[in-house]
């Protein structure tokens, strides 16, 4: 099955493609994504995100990993990231995303989260990948991803101890959210 694009009201959740190189480059320069991300304080160059675009593009195939580029659906400009990853043996998986400055608090992120969750939890043969459960966990430290969840239906359920290093070097608590397919 090829990935497929998921409407979210005025967002489009599209397959990151090649041309978008360059855009990510510069979304991976701002602080704050470099802040709160799992994959160190180094912003990758153009080589690195080209390679990570082979990669996730693999990993759709082998049922690993799902990630998008969160574009408007007027002029197709990317707004942000969003993914899934961990489903192919538990039918549960765990998210992560983020917004580029310029879009921060208009919506994007609870927008992109709610449409990648209702899709997610579609059954596979009406086109979902027939998702239970979708875990999202953020640093405490991380007010702005705590609304996000909240605002996409994602309950509380408790805080992991120095459960990450993030890119400070610092071990940081996290927040950990859930939602279901029932809820």
């Amino acid at each position: 099955m090829d990935q497929p694009e998921i409407t979210a009201g005025r967002w489009l959740l599209r397959p990151w493609r090649r041309s978008d190189a360059g855009w990510l480059v510069s979304a991976w320069a701002d602080p704050e994504i470099l802040r709160w991300s799992r994959y160190g304080a180094v912003a990758p160059d153009r080589e690195n995100i080209e390679r990570w675009l082979d990669w996730n593009h693999d990993q759709w195939r082998f049922g690993l990993r799902v990630g998008y580029a969160v574009c408007s659906a007027d002029d197709g400009e990317p707004a942000g990231s969003i993914m899934l990853r961990d489903w192919a043996r538990t039918e549960s998986a765990e998210t992560g995303y983020w917004v580029v400055p310029a879009w921060r608090g208009h919506g994007v992120a609870p927008a992109a989260l709610n449409a990648l969750s209702e899709w997610a939890f579609t059954a596979r043969d009406r086109g979902g990948l027939g998702l239970h459960r979708i875990a999202l966990r953020h640093s405490v430290r991380n007010a702005a991803s705590c609304r996000v969840a909240g605002k996409a239906g994602f309950e509380y359920e408790g805080t992991m101890r120095e459960s990450l290093r993030y890119a400070d070097g610092d071990w940081h608590d996290e927040h950990l959210h859930g939602r279901l397919v029932c809820d």
